[in-house]
């Protein structure tokens, strides 16, 4: 009968605790912070009997879903900082509080790259961004960014031109970022399409000159681009005879005359 009487006894108590209010309420985290644009965070709340919300600022929503605490927020709009708690009471003096935080403002935007590159056939790059704000987003020609779920999306259009870059520039409040995108083109970068580059032996000159003997110089066509004919005299320099100059072009060494 003893042992019966204690098991009773037991079983009593467990049904009057949870029945009654908690004598201890532990959230999974004691503090949340959201960005000026609001948001939803949730909480979960282990707990040896019932509890509720004792108190909760007016600039936050607060439900209950089974044992999850759920945190909503609105924009700020007020230019301050928001700061309050969320107080939750069980049985007698039993409480636990969660630090609850709004930003007023954007206070950071972090790309984990700061630059992506395209082939010429163009294409999507994504960047994640850690930041607390709404972005605004300038991409410069050939170029399109979005931003989403902290991930901003770049995508290239296919590029018939030469080589092309610029800055996709991110904004937010007085924060700002600078993710450099670049793109190879169709055309040589070297010659512009050309397939032609200034000679490399005469500079773009189309003769050469050397000194000879002591004082003198002489004067030959660049035969790399084309020219001919030798002078030693000084005419060619005085008179412009007795040589034909090059061209003072000569194959492009990076795309081998093709221009692409």
């Amino acid at each position: 009968m003893k042992k019966l009487s204690t098991y009773l006894s037991v079983v009593a108590l467990l049904v009057l605790t949870a029945c009654g209010g908690a004598t201890f309420i532990t959230p999974d985290k004691d503090s949340v912070n959201f960005t000026i644009e609001g948001g939803e965070e949730s909480i979960k709340i282990s707990a040896d009997g019932s509890w509720e919300i004792a108190e909760s600022p007016e600039w936050v929503t607060t439900t209950v879903q089974d044992s999850t605490l759920v945190i909503k927020t609105e924009r700020n709009e007020s230019g301050a900082v928001r700061e309050g708690n969320i107080v939750l009471k069980g049985k007698s003096d039993v409480e636990s509080t969660i630090k609850v935080t709004q930003v007023a403002k954007c206070t950071h935007i972090t790309p984990e790259s700061d630059e992506v590159d395209f082939d010429k056939e163009g294409g999507t790059e994504t960047v994640k961004i850690d930041t607390d704000g709404a972005l605004q987003i300038e991409a410069p020609e050939g170029f399109t960014a979005t931003f989403n779920d902290g991930v901003l999306t770049i995508t290239a259009a296919a590029n018939e031109g030469g080589s092309r870059s610029g800055d996709i520039v991110l904004t937010c409040d007085e924060q700002s970022a600078t993710i450099i995108a670049t793109q190879d083109g169709n055309i040589c970068p070297t010659c512009n399409g050309s397939g032609r580059v200034r000679c490399s032996a005469c500079g773009g000159k189309g003769y050469v000159s050397y000194p000879v003997r002591s004082m003198d110089i002489a004067y030959e066509g660049c035969r790399r681009c084309g020219g001919s004919g030798y002078d030693d005299q000084g005419w060619f320099e005085t008179q412009g005879t007795g040589i034909n100059r090059g061209s003072g072009k000569m194959t492009c060494p990076t795309c081998g005359g093709s221009g692409h």
